[in-house]
């Protein structure tokens, strides 16, 4: 499906080792089709604990920087479930003399400046926003506190456009709980946080869709 919407993969960047973000299928696909997979040393103990060594081959670590072509990727620590690491990606791109940046944080329960710093100034952010914090009341979910609510992603999101020397072009919100969260929760919990505290929102917003590729954004 990736390969359709943007075509060649050179890499896959893996953000922890819970087995819906990698897993022993999905290690056998990038595996057969040649595609390295990148992701913290911490990661890739993880990984290969939980699903043996036969593809450590193809996982690279990687610490501090990564070079993917003409594309560099720094990482971030994240808080999120007890005894996993895990981080968000900065990957960024100069062409005619213009650097592109893009970020992907989701699964973490929360933020600091250190954090929002890191994604300041992206072109493109994918931003987890899980639930809301009525419906997980209302409903509840096993795991929702070792992920960002609707209101924490607008607080994360208000920090880094303060950060920022701008604000992002496109915002694409992920991970959205089935059961306790709905799409026209977190657009509106974004821009009532703005609105309140005296920030208008200049980026465009668009929800991941769970089982289709979304559109197609292009960074000016």
């Amino acid at each position: 499906m990736a390969k359709k919407t943007c075509g060649p993969l050179a890499a896959v960047l893996v953000t922890h080792a819970h087995g819906d973000h990698i897993n022993r299928n999905s290690l056998k696909v990038l595996e057969e089709a040649g595609i390295k997979v990148f992701c913290h040393p911490g990661v890739r103990q993880q990984i290969i604990a939980r699903h043996g060594g036969g593809h450590s081959g193809m996982i690279t670590s990687f610490a501090g920087r990564l070079a993917v072509g003409d594309i560099e990727v720094r990482c971030a620590d994240l808080a999120h479930a007890p005894g996993y690491h895990t981080t968000a990606f900065a990957a960024t791109t100069q062409r005619k003399g213009k650097e592109s940046k893009a970020c992907v944080f989701t699964d973490f329960s929360g933020f600091t400046d250190e954090l929002a710093a890191f994604a300041a100034d992206s072109g493109l952010l994918l931003l987890e926003a899980n639930h809301d914090a009525e419906l997980l009341k209302r409903f509840g979910h096993p795991g929702s506190e070792f992920h960002l609510s609707n209101l924490k992603a607008a607080q994360f999101l208000h920090r880094v456009c303060q950060l920022g020397s701008k604000q992002p072009q496109a915002v694409v919100l992920g991970h959205l709980s089935g059961e306790c969260n709905a799409p026209h929760l977190p657009p509106k919990e974004i821009e009532d946080y703005f609105k309140k505290n005296g920030l208008a929102v200049k980026f465009k917003i668009q929800i991941a869709e769970r089982c289709e590729p979304g559109k197609l954004i292009v960074l000016r």
